[in-house]
């Protein structure tokens, strides 16, 4: 329990500051309104997730990666690749309403979300 729980700190703290260190290279190329950064790292952390699945679904990597790299370092660089993941796994599994229902509710809920804890803050403070 505790080599997995460090396993996952570690690869969280390189995924954020690869994360970090995506949106300033990006900073200096990226139009000023357009979130490049964040769009970068949804579909590279999104990539890395689907390879990182298949190589412990055949067993060509330590069960370890699992909690370093898929939990920590994609949990930290992008929580989109955890969402993708599961959405794809409702399509192969044919549930394709099921995934139409969680990807509509995770963008309505999350966009939401931030719009009710901005608007709330704002009153508050």
């Amino acid at each position: 329990m505790i080599w997995q729980l460090t396993l996952v700190a570690c690869g969280g703290a390189l995924g954020a500051c690869s994360r970090y260190g995506v949106s300033i290279l990006l900073r200096y190329w990226a139009i000023e309104s357009w979130p490049a950064a964040t769009l970068s790292v949804n579909i590279l952390g999104s990539l890395g997730i689907g390879v990182a699945y298949v190589l412990l679904d055949r067993g060509a990597v330590h069960p370890d990666v699992r909690a370093l790299i898929v939990i920590g370092f994609f949990g930290a660089f992008t929580t989109f690749s955890t969402f993708s993941l599961e959405t794809l796994h409702m399509l192969e599994g044919g549930e394709l309403g099921k995934a139409a229902v969680y990807a509509a509710a995770s963008l309505l809920g999350c966009v939401g979300g931030v719009m009710v804890g901005v608007s709330v803050t704002r009153l508050v403070n």
